[in-house]
């Protein structure tokens, strides 16, 4: 979902959960009870796991997680166990669950909106126009995550980019613009299927075309080790980007130019782009283990 910010909490006011990986500064915002509460501790410690089978680590050591209790039902909100959440930018950088009281460990440990929104802490920000970098890393990180943590298998996780790749081919009413135009006026026309899964679409691409990769010398073979050399070379709890230089950074960590190529072409499609051939050859992407 998009990165908005937050007025933080001071990082010493908030509680902190060791997890596998790093810890959580848990921000409580509302009334649970000590069940609840134990509830989503569980589950965060669970989500913990998986955010880790990305790359072996977390994106930051510290992550503050806030969470905002909401009534099922609620207009605006789903009636899912985790119906909304938004990255908080602001120093410590993290994300706001809206979660439903009440609810089953399972319910939220199969909600797809915490390994989506953690996924989005792997990059900066990279501004409006280039939200569908953002939005798409998360989108493709957010059924990868739940391959590797045995949610998903393999078949669901295909025929789950298949639908949404399908949602953003029908999302079709701004023909005149360009991805990088509509990205930049994405909730004001409620563009969000064809933007993030357009986004999607090219970390899926780039991701096969790194591990289609020979090793030699220093070339990534995989999105993940990108993500893990942009982390030790790069990213700064905090900071900003654009796209341009996100992928400028990418291809320098990766070895050539793959990212710089498909972001000038994904930029200026005015359609989803077709996503049979690029599908139907992510076999290699869709291992339970990266």
């Amino acid at each position: 979902m998009l990165c908005l910010a937050a007025l933080p909490a001071a990082a010493d006011d908030l509680e902190r959960l060791d997890a596998d990986g790093g810890t959580f500064l848990l921000d409580w915002r509302g009334e649970f009870t000590p069940a609840d509460q134990r509830t989503l501790k569980a589950w965060l410690l669970d989500v913990g796991r998986c955010v880790g089978l990305l790359h072996g680590r977390w994106p930051r050591p510290e992550i503050r997680i806030a969470l905002q209790p909401v009534k099922s039902g609620k207009p605006y909100f789903s009636d899912s166990a985790v119906p909304f959440a938004r990255v908080l930018r602001n120093r410590p950088e993290g994300v706001l669950f809206y979660v439903a009281p009440g609810r089953p460990l399972a319910d939220y440990v199969s909600d797809w909106t915490a390994y989506h929104e953690l996924s989005h802490l792997f990059i900066p920000y990279p501004g409006r126009p280039d939200v569908w970098v953002s939005e798409g890393l998360a989108s493709y990180y957010q059924n990868i995550l739940q391959l590797r943590a045995g949610l998903l298998t393999a078949d669901e996780v295909r025929e789950r980019f298949r639908a949404a790749f399908e949602r953003g081919r029908a999302d079709d009413d701004d023909a005149d613009l360009t991805l990088a135009e509509l990205s930049a006026a994405m909730m004001e026309r409620r563009a969000f299927m064809r933007v993030y899964w357009s986004g999607a679409l090219m970390f899926m691409e780039a991701d096969i075309a790194l591990r289609g990769r020979a090793a030699d010398g220093d070339r990534a073979t995989s999105l993940d080790e990108v993500l893990r050399r942009y982390a030790d070379c790069c990213l700064i709890d905090g900071m900003e980007t654009t796209g341009r230089q996100l992928v400028a950074d990418f291809d320098r960590v990766a070895g050539g130019d793959l990212f710089a190529t498909l972001y000038r072409r994904y930029a200026a499609t005015t359609a989803m782009p077709e996503y049979g051939a690029v599908l139907a050859a992510a076999g290699p992407v869709l291992q339970p283990q990266p």
